[in-house]
C-alpha cells in the first residue's frame, strides 16, 4: 500500500512502510544499535546532538550547511520547521536505532519529554559527499505496538477485540480519530468509530462521517483509465503527446505512455512546490497544473525506475478528460461513484460547504501536543491525484463493485495487476497497491497528509476487506493498522 505525503514524503512513505510493518519481506536486516560510519551516519549524529543543544533559531540557522543544492526548497523548509519544533518541543531526544533502506539511512529517535519516536531519513549526495541529497524528519508509531499480535489465524472474535483495543490506544495516544470497519465477506467484524470529527464544537466521528482520503482517489482515476481501455477508445501504450497536445512539454510527453503514469514509471517529479501552496486556488482542474508539472525537474527516464508521482495522475485526469470529453470529477462521479453505490463520495474545495465532512487535525512538530487544523496544507480542491472524501462504507462499496466486475471486466482487471513495479512491501499496479501475506494478495490503497490518514486493504482471493479513516495525525497510523488487520484476515483465508 501507498501512502502520499506531500513531495518529499510521498516519496519516503513506501520506505517508512516497509520499516513498520515488521515481518513482511521488504525489511532488510535487523537495525543497527550504533550510528553507522557514513556520511548520513555522521550527519545523523550531528542532527542528533544540534536537536539537544541548539535553540530553534540555531539549528535552523545550521541544518542548511549540511544540505546540498540537490535538497529542494520546499523540502529543505519542511525540514527546517521539523528541528526546530523538535527542538521546542522534544526535551531532547535520544537515539533508538538505525536501518539501512537502499540508498536512505532511517535514524529512530525517541523524545525526552513525550515519549514519542520520529525517524529521520537521510541520503548522502554522490555528487558532494560531505553533504545531504535528502533528509526529513518524520513522526512514527512505535513498530512494537504490535509485538503481542498473532501471526497465524485467529477467530472473527479475535480480529475485532484485537482491533477494538488497538484503537482504543491509539484515540488515548491522540494517534487517531476515526472509523475502523473490517468485513468478510457478508459479515461485519467490526465497524466502530473514535474521537472528534470537529474539536471547536466536540462534534464526534460516527458512521456517516466523511473524511479526506487522499491517494486513495488514484485507484478512482485508475480505474476510470481503464474503463477507457476497455471501450477501446485508449490503449495502456498510447502517449501523453498523442491525448493531451496541450502539455507544455512535448518531447517528454512523446516518450510518456499511460502505462508509465499509471505506475508511477514515467519518471516524472512532483508539484508539490511553494509556488503550487502560494496559489493553491489557481488548481482546480487538471489542466490548471499542466504548465506547472511540466516546469518540475524531472526524477527518471521514463520506463525506468519507480517514483511515486502526484503529477502523473493529474496527467491521467486530464487523460480522462480528452478522450471521454466528460469534465474529470463529472466522470467519476457517472462512472465509478454511481454504479458502485458510493453516495457519500466526492471532490471537495476549501470554500464548499460539505455536509459531515471531519476537520483535519494534525501535531505541530514532530514531538508536538498542539494540535493544528489542517485547512492551510489542503490544495485548494481534491484532484485525480487525491484529496477526495469518503466513507468507509463507500470504500467497501467500491471494493465489492472493482472485484464483482461492476466497473471493469476481468480480463482488464487482471491486466491492471500484471507486471507490478517493485513498490515498498510488495509492489505497485496500476493504481493499487499489491503485496503478498500468507500467500494471498492484499491490494489497494492509502492515502495520507497532515490532518488525514486513510486506507482500504482487500484481501483478494477471499471476501475480506479492511477500510479505516483518519482525520488525525499525519502518520501511516491508519495505514499500519488496516494492513495489520488485513494480514490476519489473510491467515484465515489461506487456512486448507
Amino acid at each position: 500500500m501507498i501512502l502520499n505525503h506531500r513531495r518529499v514524503r510521498s516519496r519516503l512513505a513506501a520506505l517508512l512502510t516497509a520499516t513498520m510493518l515488521a515481518g513482511l519481506p521488504a525489511l532488510a536486516a535487523p537495525p543497527s544499535t550504533v550510528l553507522p560510519d557514513t556520511v548520513a551516519g555522521k550527519l545523523g549524529g550531528e542532527l542528533i546532538r544540534h536537536i539537544n543543544t541548539d535553540s530553534p533559531a540555531r539549528i535552523a540557522q545550521w541544518a542548511p550547511t549540511i544540505l546540498s543544492s540537490a535538497v529542494a526548497d520546499g523540502d529543505k523548509a519542511d525540514l527546517l520547521k521539523s528541528l526546530a519544533s523538535a527542538v521546542r518541543d522534544s526535551g531532547g531526544v535520544d537515539f533508538v536505532d538505525a536501518r539501512n533502506q537502499g540508498p536512505m539511512l532511517v535514524i529512530t529517535i525517541k523524545g525526552h519529554r513525550t515519549g514519542r519516536l520520529a525517524v529521520l531519513v537521510l541520503a548522502s549526495d554522490p555528487a558532494h559527499p560531505d553533504k545531504l541529497a535528502q533528509a526529513a524528519l518524520l513522526p512514527i508509531d512505535d513498530p512494537a505496538f504490535y509485538a503481542g499480535w498473532p501471526k497465524g489465524p485467529v477467530p472473527h472474535a479475535e480480529v475485532a477485540r484485537l482491533a477494538r483495543d488497538a484503537l482504543d490506544r491509539l484515540v488515548k495516544g491522540a494517534d487517531f480519530s476515526g472509523c475502523l470497519t473490517v468485513t468478510d465477506g457478508d459479515e461485519t467484524i467490526l465497524d466502530e468509530c473514535r474521537g472528534p470529527a470537529e474539536r471547536n464544537f466536540g462534534a464526534p466521528n460516527d458512521h456517516e462521517t466523511r473524511f479526506h482520503i487522499g491517494s486513495i482517489d488514484k485507484s478512482f482515476t485508475a480505474v476510470a483509465i481503464a474503463q477507457l481501455v476497455e471501450a477501446g477508445r485508449l490503449s495502456w501504450d498510447t502517449t501523453l503527446a498523442q491525448i493531451v497536445p496541450d502539455y507544455p512539454d512535448q518531447d517528454a510527453a512523446r516518450r510518456i505512455t499511460v502505462w508509465q503514469l499509471l505506475h508511477h514509471t514515467a519518471g516524472l517529479g512532483d508539484y508539490f512546490v511553494p509556488e503550487f501552496f502560494q496559489n493553491r486556488e489557481r488548481f482546480v482542474d487538471p489542466a490548471d497544473y499542466l504548465d506547472l508539472i511540466a516546469r518540475q525537474p524531472k526524477v527518471g527516464e521514463p520506463g525506468k525506475d519507480w517514483n511515486y508521482s502526484n503529477s502523473g495522475y493529474i496527467l491521467l485526469g486530464r487523460i480522462i478528460e480528452k478522450v471521454s470529453g466528460e469534465n474529470y470529477f463529472d466522470y467519476i462521479q457517472r462512472h465509478i461513484f454511481v454504479p458502485a453505490g458510493m453516495r457519500d463520495s466526492g471532490f471537495d474545495s476549501v470554500e464548499d460547504v460539505t455536509p459531515k465532512l471531519a476537520t483535519g487535525y494534525f501535531l505541530d512538530g514532530p514531538f508536538s501536543t498542539t494540535w493544528k487544523a489542517n485547512a492551510m496544507t489542503l490544495p485548494f480542491k481534491g484532484s485525480p491525484a487525491g484529496g477526495g472524501y469518503s466513507t468507509n462504507a463507500d470504500l467497501l462499496r467500491f471494493a465489492r463493485a472493482l472485484k464483482s466486475g461492476k466497473l471493469v471486466g476481468k480480463a482488464t482487471l487482471d491486466k491492471m495487476f500484471a507486471d507490478e513495479v517493485p513498490a515498498g512491501p510488495g509492489g505497485y499496479a496500476a493504481g493499487f497497491g499489491d503485496r503478498l501475506s500468507h500467500g494471498l494478495h492484499i491490494r489497494g490503497h492509502a492515502g495520507g497528509a497532515p490532518g488525514m490518514s486513510a486506507d482500504l486493504a482487500m484481501v483478494w482471493e477471499t471476501n475480506g476487506a479492511v477500510a479505516i479513516t483518519s482525520n488525525e495525525g499525519e502518520t501511516a497510523t491508519a495505514m499500519l493498522l488496516a494492513e495489520r488487520i488485513a494480514d490476519l484476515l489473510a491467515a484465515e483465508g489461506a487456512r486448507p
